[in-house]
């Protein structure tokens, strides 16, 4: 299945140095039940670089009596907070290197600026612990407050920061807010069979709307959230007229309070999707969230032809393609594809207009270009002529191929093997010498 996970600044797990601390996301890897098997986030607050980081886990608490331990290096004395959301009732323990306990929280205390989770606002049930600490190694234990059962499985954001105050920030919202229709975080064209934007985040306490702008083919549409804070999403028509809200769905077993809509029989064209935290009387709900967009039709542009390489089964390769704007190096989008055995190949791309060069390699070749081509329309007819014997990529067939041919000579090491047929012999080394010297696009 094809999918597309919008990056924007989720490609680096890390964010831009225009923000500080910078954040990593970090998702939740079992088996990590007992301080022997903690896993391991990295360190909070500032790292051997100089860089501040903050932490936020995106965890399950399931089966019954999960426990989820989590290590952590501070390497600068300080003060440091640790907070749980979630839409139940979760508790939160601090350990020092030996595993002697430091501190625990299950509710929110009033009038304790150091115990309970200050952010959210779903009820006095969000834990959370602000501490002064040495510097070394800790760990971090969530789990839930009744030992089975249903509110015992939930979603929760474990963050992690130096001081007393959350650094959160919405990624989607570095050059500005989305919080109308025309500030909408432009999604795009939606080409692939579902779409996921990662880590998205409504402030607490506060009227956070997030607007995104997709556009789809005729048919039908599905947007849900996840995440461990409590949604309400929107869908509009192009007009901005509202076509379905959704507050609370029970489409995620372990958060019944996040959204899904279903719509069907819609036109081709520009939709907006909004999402905002739930009002609840100590303020809207907040957090870290994702939004999921499957069922509908893609909009896509499709690219069909045929790839020219000197080896064996050409359905067992797997051949990168980018598109440039014409004339220049600037990359407007990558994917990979495979082709049959005789090299044809069909395959797509979101960019539905303008004029490109399209290039072309596999993990061995040099790279081959189509310039000019036009994506007013589906295009055919494409050939790629690729040239075999570039091996370590730097689109030239140099003295570095033959040695790396040479080295692995008589193994089965496939990133050697020229023409695939399992093994680095003479075959493949008469390869890098016949197009010694050829450079790529």
């Amino acid at each position: 299945m094809k999918k597309r996970v919008l990056s924007l600044l989720w490609a680096i797990v890390s964010v831009s140095s225009a923000q500080s601390p910078v954040i990593d996301f970090v998702t939740e890897i079992e088996v990590n039940n007992v301080l022997a098997t903690a896993q391991d986030v990295g360190v909070v607050g500032l790292d051997p670089n100089n860089t501040r980081r903050m932490k936020v886990v995106r965890g399950l608490i399931n089966p019954d009596g999960d426990i989820d331990w989590f290590r952590v290096q501070i390497l600068q004395s300080g003060t440091y907070s640790f907070r749980v959301d979630c839409t139940l009732d979760s508790v939160l323990a601090l350990y020092n290197a030996s595993g002697g306990l430091i501190a625990e929280n299950d509710d929110d205390e009033q009038n304790n600026p150091n115990r309970g989770n200050r952010d959210t606002s779903f009820t006095n049930a969000d834990s959370g612990i602000t501490i002064p600490l040495s510097a070394g190694t800790y760990y971090v234990v969530v789990r839930a407050f009744p030992s089975a059962g249903a509110l015992a499985r939930f979603r929760y954001a474990l963050r992690m920061f130096e001081g007393s105050t959350a650094p959160d920030y919405d990624p989607y919202e570095v050059d500005g807010t989305n919080e109308t229709f025309g500030t909408a975080t432009n999604i795009g064209n939606l080409a692939d069979d579902f779409t996921l934007i990662p880590n998205a985040f409504l402030r607490y306490r506060q009227t956070d709307l997030d607007h995104y702008r997709i556009e789809i083919g005729a048919g039908n549409l599905t947007v849900r959230t996840f995440g461990a804070t409590d949604t309400i999403v929107t869908v509009y028509d192009a007009n901005f007229n509202p076509l379905q809200t959704n507050d609370d769905d029970p489409h995620d077993p372990f958060n019944s309070y996040t959204s899904l809509v279903q719509l069907s029989n819609l036109p081709a064209g520009v939709y907006y999707i909004r999402v905002e935290g739930f009002n609840y009387p100590g303020g809207r709900a907040g957090g870290w969230y994702d939004v999921l967009i499957t069922d509908y039709t893609p909009v896509r542009r499709l690219l069909s032809g045929r790839v020219i390489l000197d080896r064996q089964n050409l359905s067992s390769v797997s051949f990168e393609m980018q598109i440039f704007q014409a004339g220049t190096s600037t990359l407007r989008a990558q994917r990979t594809f495979t082709t049959n055995n005789a090299g044809e190949f069909t395959t797509y791309t979101a960019i539905m207009s303008g004029t490109v060069d399209i290039a072309v390699r596999a993990p061995t070749s040099l790279r081959r270009k189509v310039r000019n081509v036009s994506l007013n329309s589906d295009v055919s007819g494409l050939v790629f002529n690729l040239i075999n014997g570039d091996l370590n990529g730097d689109n030239v067939i140099n003295n570095a191929d033959l040695l790396s041919v040479l080295f692995n000579f008589g193994s089965n090491n496939p990133a050697a093997d020229l023409n695939g047929d399992g093994v680095v012999n003479n075959a493949d080394l008469l390869t890098v010498l016949f197009n010694f010297g050829a450079t790529g696009d």
